[in-house]
């Protein structure tokens, strides 16, 4: 037997043996958990790396360098949609309807992406995310009709999802908890250099026609050349690890699932037996493999979620464009089969799914429903505020586009700048829930800021400070839930875990969109045909509700029809903002239930284990537990207080 093919102990995984049944223990408080090969891999990568320290910080500058060709995308092209969807003529019903769309495409393909990493490895699925990537922005920026435009950027939302998802997954496998918030936020400081540059790319490009279509072709180039540092250097430290035999394959889910299964069957044969014998048994087919690997990821878990949603959601974008608006037969039957197929989604992973996508660990696990519950709403308040902000802005100011994308990245700015603060706050403070709330309050200031009266503030100074405030608020919430959902599980759940509460995430984005898209076309035309000029007629009421550009480009700033068409986006942006703001105080509340985790050298805070897999010393575990409650008042205080 080789090097690279021995069957070697797995250090990193999170078990041992019970000299006198011989079967598989925890060692963390959680259960019994198999790690997937992904994971053990990863801590292998670590326990390489380690030993020598430039290449753990020529990984952590190259994932660095992959953020900063995301942050630069991220700052530019959301631009373009206003220009691409005023091209095909589309422009209130596209942005609510792509933005359903792919929300809900790269909600689902991330735990179809985490658990393809953890069953393979992260640099491979870094590879996977690039090609749709790239072949998304390629069809984008050659689209000839509305519908290339939104394949594409379906493509584009699982690739650059995929891309975040996993930046995020490194950083979890590679850092301690009490550092977790300061290196995940990291991740975003790129997006403070690009801001200023993004407006000067934004502006130049939309002086040239149909430049929107160069503006999003670029990044087809970007993004591979900017990825390839990343990719070869954790396949090169992979390597370095299998070579030295600390990764192999024992170290898969399946091999070790088979060895489970013996040790239970054949009490006399120890664990470390049971997995070298399942490897060498491993005699099963392609096929049967790949179909035990879309079991692991819960394919058709996932898809049932995925259609299920875009089914109840979209119709709420489509229903000003269809025929009898809600009484047509097809968005109704759509919203039926909907609704089915999500009530189908929770009936087959409850009976059938053999590795459920929300494992019941995690479903009883109240630190990350509260995560969810925060981020989930903080989304679906965002987008009901934010979803047709920046078009307002772009008319109701006589701003340049520079300056406009200037102020649409105020708030990324914000949350950019405040998140490096925040993981440093959590370093010194070793908690993160009363930082979690103060934030959640800032930003429901912020949010409030925005009303004047019955109406949007027009206001420039209120304009920017809202938009600060909200970054800040929203910085200190979203660390918060990262850094509390990631300590609240071990170390094989870590991924997925990052990949549902973004899933769920997304999804409160994309019912925000489908809300605030019934307000829009319930309120927006016939403000128009209030405030415009006597003159106006109902085409051009069409035209301008179709086309935020036209009101740009045709009519100066003083001119009767923009203005009219200013007060009726204001007066619109309420029914938009009051809602959005009541909805910001349910992840307030939900904040209160967080478990106040202790954040140390763990590489969660349910397990004894670092992030290199090996337990920790004494010295690095987490403070003693407190001792039992004496009564049913204290231990309601301790829940409501998230200790333990």
């Amino acid at each position: 037997m080789s090097g690279e093919d021995k069957i070697v102990p797995a250090p990193a995984e999170p078990e041992r043996v019970n000299s006198g049944s011989e079967h598989l223990k925890p060692l963390s408080n959680v259960g019994d958990v198999l790690q997937s090969r992904g994971v053990t891999r990863m801590e292998a990568v670590y326990r390489e790396a380690k030993s020598d320290r430039k290449t753990l910080w020529l990984v952590g500058i190259s994932v660095l360098i992959c953020a900063w060709a995301y942050s630069l995308d991220s700052s530019t092209t959301s631009y373009y949609s206003v220009s691409a969807s005023s091209f095909y003529k589309q422009h209130s019903s596209v942005l609510s309807t792509l933005s359903i769309a792919t929300n809900i495409i790269s909600a689902v393909s991330k735990p179809f992406i985490a658990k393809f990493s953890d069953i393979t490895s992260r640099p491979y699925t870094y590879i996977v995310c690039i090609f749709f990537y790239t072949c998304g922005y390629i069809i984008v920026a050659s689209s000839r009709t509305i519908s290339a435009y939104i394949v594409g950027e379906v493509f584009v939302s699982i690739g650059s999802s995929g891309l975040d998802l996993t930046n995020d997954i490194i950083v979890a496998d590679l850092t301690p908890l009490e550092w977790r918030g300061f290196t995940s936020s990291m991740l975003s400081t790129p997006f403070i250099i690009n801001t200023w540059f993004a407006g000067k790319i934004v502006d130049a490009i939309e002086k040239k026609e149909d430049g929107w279509r160069w503006g999003y072709g670029m990044f087809a180039i970007i993004m591979p050349v900017a990825l390839g540092p990343a990719v070869a250097t954790l396949i090169s430290l992979d390597r370095k690890a299998k070579k030295h035999g600390i990764v192999n394959i024992a170290s898969s889910n399946a091999t070790r699932r088979a060895a489970r299964e013996m040790a239970e069957e054949h009490g006399e044969e120890g664990p470390h037996g049971a997995i070298v014998a399942a490897a060498a048994d491993d005699s099963r087919t392609w096929t049967e493999k790949f179909k035990q690997n879309l079991e692991e990821i819960d394919a058709f878990g996932l898809l049932l979620l995925g259609f299920g949603w875009s089914l109840l959601l979209l119709p709420f974008s489509l229903k000003t464009y269809a025929d009898n608006g809600w009484r047509n037969r097809s968005l109704i039957a759509m919203m039926i089969v909907g609704g089915l197929l999500l009530i189908a989604y929770v009936v087959y992973e409850m009976k059938w799914a053999r590795v459920p996508s929300a494992p019941r660990r995690l479903v009883f696990n109240k630190t990350f429903i509260m995560a969810i519950v925060i981020d989930g709403f903080y989304m679906l308040a965002g987008n009901i505020r934010g979803l047709y902000f920046s078009s307002y802005t772009l008319i109701a100011k006589d701003w340049t586009y520079q300056n406009w994308v200037y102020y649409g990245n105020t708030m990324t700015l914000a949350l950019c700048v405040a998140g490096p603060l925040v993981g440093l706050a959590q370093r010194w403070t070793h908690r993160y829930r009363a930082i979690q709330i103060a934030g959640l309050c800032v930003k429901i200031i912020g949010m409030g800021i925005l009303l004047d009266g019955k109406q949007a503030t027009n206001s420039t100074g209120a304009l920017v400070m809202s938009m600060i405030l909200i970054g800040f608020g929203g910085s200190m919430s979203v660390v918060g839930s990262r850094v509390a959902s990631q300590a609240s599980v071990p170390h094989q759940d870590v991924a997925l875990v990052i990949s549902l509460l973004s899933l769920w995430s997304k999804i409160g984005s994309a019912v925000g969109s489908a809300i605030v898209a019934v307000i829009w076309s319930s309120h927006m035309t016939n403000q128009l045909r209030e405030h415009l000029p006597a003159s106006a007629n109902e085409t051009t009421v069409k035209a301008l509700f179709s086309s935020v550009s036209s009101i740009r480009t045709l009519y100066e700033f003083d001119d009767p029809m923009r203005q009219g068409a200013i007060v009726a986006y204001r007066n619109t942006l309420y029914y938009c903002f009051a809602p959005a703001l009541g909805l910001a105080f349910i992840p307030l509340i939900a904040a209160f239930f967080q478990t106040n985790f202790f954040l140390g050298k763990q590489q969660n805070a349910v397990t004894d284990t670092g992030p290199d897999g090996l337990a920790l010393e004494e010295k690095d575990r987490n403070p003693e537990p407190l001792p039992p409650p004496k009564d049913k008042k204290e231990a309601f205080l301790r829940f409501w207080a998230g200790e333990h």
